[in-house]
């Protein structure tokens, strides 16, 4: 994005030996005659008196009948620097330097220049909506179409890889995590919705809001999910991702980002609670529970009397190969992948996803999502996907994103898990 500096120079050139509020000089360095007593030859007009140029006029610290430019002419004192009289301009306003405002995601600062006046300074940093990137994509003609979104307007791309993303790079023993085979050798449908197969059970997409959550929402909106599914609507409970947020933080940054292996051995061990018990506010809070409380302690209200435990799950797995990713969905429910985010993936509007290399490509993030079902558009595969910004973004909140090419990485870990389902509820 160009940024513009409006330039204000100083009203004109400061005039040697003048006063602010004298007329021009010179006096003394008129004829450079500098005397030691009072004499008529060191004296000259000023307004309707005289000035001198001699220690006489000089015999006391403010007197005031020596000509302005003495002290440079005859006591070789440096004058002091003019003051900078204009400013910068922006918009209809005057600001003196030190003055900051902003401009997109760009903070500029009014700042004297040696020439003299002043100019803006605007830091360098890439904005997260970029209009090459809008630009580029629409005349591509792509798999998809871009948009710029109000929600990111005056955000820094460097910015929105951490409060709109989230997960942090996995470590060496997660990264070989080994994978879940099932190797089915049957017929897999062309399309497949977690949403229409399960109606009613697939919760909502979540706002994450300006808080690098991602690992917490995706896990808890697929454990509500897993929950819904495997007791057959009885225990349908939309999970709060705050229990994550608020209460795993041991090697996890609040809302700078969290691992999604601590998260998922938090909710094995420990559980979540519900929504409506405790509501996400896309911020850290004090974690109002005891470690190994259970709802009753945490005053909950547990959807099937026979719970008292917090919602938990089992131990977390890895899929691996694009069919066993397709046959765990079908079998238990949407799981939870790891992408990796570029700046245009930010103004992705509909379609099939695939990175255009337009806008920045050295800044980047891991984001967690969850895929939710997939599909053929004119034999062109993709994944359904619930991503965590709202439904003001992509297609109801959703995207799809190009299937059995590990685009984006989004095939590279993927997690599946078991929830805890009340044994008299359990789908057999």
């Amino acid at each position: 994005l160009p940024i513009t500096l409006l330039f204000c120079g100083a009203v004109g050139l400061v005039v040697a030996y003048s006063g602010p509020d004298l007329p021009p000089g010179p006096y003394c360095g008129r004829t450079g005659e500098c005397c030691q007593d009072r004499q008529d030859s060191c004296s000259h007009r000023i307004l309707d008196s005289k000035c001198y140029c001699d220690q006489f006029c000089n015999r006391t610290q403010g007197h005031d009948d020596c000509c302005p430019d003495y002290p440079q002419v005859c006591l070789g004192v440096t004058p002091a620097p003019a003051p900078n009289t204009m400013g910068c301009r922006y918009g209809r306003k005057i600001y003196v330097p030190g003055d900051t405002v902003n401009q997109d995601c760009h903070v500029c600062e009014c700042t004297e220049v040696p020439e003299g006046g002043s100019e803006w300074k605007c830091d360098q940093d890439p904005c997260l909506m970029s209009d090459e990137v809008l630009r580029n994509v629409r005349e591509a003609g792509l798999s998809w179409r871009a948009a710029n979104y109000s929600q990111f307007q005056g955000k820094k791309l460097k910015d929105g890889l951490i409060y709109k993303l989230g997960t942090l790079p996995l470590s060496r023993e997660t990264a070989r995590l080994g994978p879940i085979i099932y190797d089915k050798d049957i017929p897999y449908p062309p399309q497949f919705d977690a949403r229409q197969h399960w109606k009613n059970y697939i919760s909502p997409v979540v706002d994450q809001g300006w808080c690098g959550s991602d690992w917490a929402v995706s896990l808890a909106t697929i454990a509500s999910d897993r929950f819904a599914i495997q007791s057959n609507g009885a225990e349908k409970v939309i999970l709060s991702p705050q229990t994550l947020l608020s209460c795993n933080n041991k090697q996890q940054q609040e809302c700078r980002g969290g691992n999604i292996d601590t998260a998922w051995i938090f909710a094995k061990n420990h559980g979540l609670v519900d929504e409506e018990c405790f509501p996400y506010k896309a911020k850290f809070t004090h974690c109002p529970f005891k470690k190994r409380g259970n709802l009753l302690t945490d005053r909950c209200v547990p959807v099937v009397p026979q719970r008292t435990s917090r919602y938990k799950v089992g131990p977390p797995g890895r899929l691996v190969k694009e069919r066993d990713i397709m046959f765990d969905i079908m079998q238990s429910g949407p799981v939870q992948a790891v992408m990796t985010v570029y700046q245009d993936f930010f103004h992705y509007q509909d379609g099939v996803y695939r990175r255009s290399h337009f806008g920045n490509n050295e800044l980047k993030g891991l984001h967690s999502v969850r895929i939710v079902g997939w599909g053929e558009d004119n034999q062109d595969k993709y994944w359904i996907v619930a991503n965590s910004w709202g439904t003001a973004w992509g297609e109801d909140g959703y995207f799809r994103i190009a299937r059995g090419e590990n685009e984006s990485g989004i095939e590279s870990f993927v997690v599946t898990v078991l929830s805890d389902v009340t044994e008299a509820y359990l789908r057999k």
